[in-house]
């Protein structure tokens, strides 16, 4: 299960990287289930509140 987890984290860095970003996803998991996910959109919201782990 575990893996799956990183692949979830790994295809949104691959989102945010296409886009021009620094390639970072995050994901919040309980238990076993993703209960958040984020990733990079600092440029695109020209805000530096739009990091992976605060999204």
């Amino acid at each position: 299960m575990q893996i799956q987890f990183m692949q979830k984290a790994l295809e949104l860095a691959k989102i945010s990287a296409a886009e021009g970003e620094v390639p970072v996803g995050a994901i919040i998991v309980k238990g076993d289930e993703i209960v958040g996910t984020g990733r990079n959109r600092r440029e695109y919201g020209k805000n530096a509140l739009y990091h992976a782990e605060i999204e």
